[in-house]
């Protein structure tokens, strides 16, 4: 089964924030850069997630959510794999 799922770091002017696990990140590439349908993009993808100061503790939330995941995955015999597992995926502007 293929779902093109992933937990992806961006650098955002505030600090670091973290996906969930997702499908489709390239949605954020599809309209140009400072438009309001990119920020509404941006904000569809990390907007729930907590700010980090460094790369570092963003990567470590990374980890804890994919462990979570393949915990939970484990556990109900069911799931979908994170087939791209942690990708940084470069800096944007604020979508708050």
């Amino acid at each position: 089964m293929s779902a093109d799922t992933g937990i992806y770091i961006a650098k955002f002017p505030e600090g670091y924030r973290v996906t969930e696990v997702v499908q489709c990140i390239e949605n954020v590439y599809y309209y140009n850069p400072g438009t309001k349908r990119r920020k509404k993009e941006l904000e569809a993808y990390f907007g729930n997630s907590e700010v980090y100061p460094t790369r570092e503790l963003a990567s470590s939330k990374a980890w804890k959510i994919y462990d979570e995941y393949n915990r939970e995955e484990e556990d109900s015999g069911m799931g979908c794999p994170i087939e791209y597992g942690i990708s940084y995926i470069g800096e944007y502007e604020s979508f708050e």
